[in-house]
């Protein structure tokens, strides 16, 4: 049976959706069973439904949400509307290193996810402009992270 897991992007240029759809590739050849969501068009609450949630998201202009995931940003990292007590993630930050506030959505997502009760998978990767090779070694370090944790329970 695969498992479930939810890929959430929030993007302006389309980069963090093409690293989603990557991810739900990866996820697939590994038996998972991916969910893609837009920030744009989804709840918060989408957070709660899954064991685990890869966050990958964009930061525009000057430490600026994707247009249109503005609210599920509020939601989640101002109002902490959600509380995820038994759920994994990881977070792949896409930004730009000429502004101050380099990936500073994905770092408030990476930071509030733990303190709603997630527990980190994998370390958030931050990456500037040229983001295909190191999004690639955060997917793979994903899915290697998450199983070493399914030997971890099994043995």
């Amino acid at each position: 049976m695969a498992k479930p897991i939810l890929i959430l992007y929030g993007s302006v240029t389309g980069n963090s959706e093409c690293c989603a759809e990557k991810a739900a590739h990866a996820a697939r050849e590994r038996g998972y069973d991916p969910t893609l969501e837009n920030m744009a068009s989804t709840e918060p609450e989408v957070l709660t439904q899954f064991p685990t949630v890869l966050l990958i998201t964009s930061t525009y202009g000057d430490g600026d949400p994707p247009d249109g995931t503005e609210d599920f940003y509020e939601a989640v990292v101002r109002a902490k509307r959600v509380l995820l007590t038994g759920q994994r993630y990881s977070v792949l930050a896409l930004g730009d290193s000429c502004y101050d506030q380099f990936c500073k959505v994905g770092k408030d997502y990476d930071t509030v996810l733990e303190q709603l009760g997630a527990t980190r998978v994998h370390p958030r990767a931050d990456c500037d402009t040229d983001f295909d090779d190191p999004a690639d070694a955060w997917i793979a370090g994903v899915f290697s992270a998450l199983e070493e944790e399914r030997a971890l329970l099994a043995a």
